[in-house]
């Protein structure tokens, strides 16, 4: 298994006694996703709620960031994209974000390194203006925001540029957007900030409810009938819907009609759970598979 710091050995010192003095032992979709996250694959992460997946998804970002404050190379700019459904879950978010953000600076200053701030920032609807119009003098390193709001600033001239530095998208509760009109809409945003970036950002998706898995790993790639799959089998859960029968989605629009450009490939697949109560892969793993699933 290893010990935490054999899991964490890519991270800063700092970063790394930060987690370990925190949380001690990482969970299992932390060690299962770190290593695809950091060599920038495409993950999506199904695992209970209360697992870290959402730190599984962030601390490779704080840690890149965090060298750069350290060495004076972090710039003015967003460098993470953090995609919520719900507006609540994203000021949760952001909070859940400046405590070991400024946990590690602290902690960084007693091992004597100077830690300039690492900003994070929630762009909504109810964003005020004053905010938003710092935003656009000073941007974020971390910007979290709704699929809605992301639309609205792809398409003003002044906030779409501070989009051109993203290198990581994260989207939470993934298996709420999937089947509906609003995925459909961030689909199509997530191609346009593609369109935009100077290197095409890393896609991460989270949530603990996910059926079928395949389809939401198409769904977050843009890649229809992904080539190398493997055969995935998954055990329903009461609380997910299957994103497969119409009937469950009936307001859904087909996310796989993207021009020829938007075709890509969901490089990994990461699964948590109990398969009674989650999604664990039934069926056998090919050697050569893209797909990455554990359970």
């Amino acid at each position: 298994m290893g010990t935490p710091e054999d899991h964490l050995s890519w991270a800063h010192p700092v970063v790394r006694e930060w987690f370990t003095t925190r949380f001690g032992t990482p969970t299992e979709p932390q060690i299962a996703g770190w290593p695809h996250i950091l060599a920038r694959r495409n993950t999506l992460i199904s695992a209970p709620t209360g697992s870290g997946k959402t730190l599984a998804a962030f601390l490779a970002c704080l840690n890149s960031l965090v060298r750069q404050s350290l060495t004076g190379s972090l710039r003015e700019r967003t460098q993470v994209l953090y995609i919520s459904p719900l507006k609540a879950l994203g000021n949760d978010v952001q909070k859940n974000l400046d405590q070991p953000l400024l946990e590690i600076q602290r902690l960084a200053a007693e091992r004597g390194y100077l830690m300039p701030a690492i900003r994070t920032m929630v762009r909504t609807g109810d964003t005020p203006v004053r905010d938003r119009a710092r935003m656009l003098k000073l941007p974020p390193h971390i910007l979290v925001t709704t699929p809605e709001s992301l639309y609205i600033l792809l398409t003003a001239a002044r906030s779409r540029e501070i989009l051109r530095h993203v290198e990581t998208v994260i989207v939470d509760e993934i298996h709420a957007l999937a089947g509906n009109k609003r995925g459909a809409h961030l689909a199509l945003s997530l191609e346009r900030l593609d369109a935009i970036t100077h290197l095409r950002p890393n896609r991460i998706g989270l949530s603990a409810t996910q059926r079928p898995l395949s389809l939401v790993a198409e769904f977050l790639s843009g890649q229809p009938n992904a080539p190398n799959a493997p055969d995935l089998r998954f055990s329903p859960s009461p609380d997910a819907p299957d994103l497969s029968s119409p009937a469950s989605a009936p307001d859904a629009l087909d996310f796989r009609c993207h021009p020829e450009r938007v075709i890509k490939l969901l490089d990994h697949i990461v699964v948590i759970g109990d398969n009674s109560q989650y999604f664990g892969c039934v069926g056998t793993v090919q050697a050569d598979s893209r797909f990455l699933c554990i359970s």
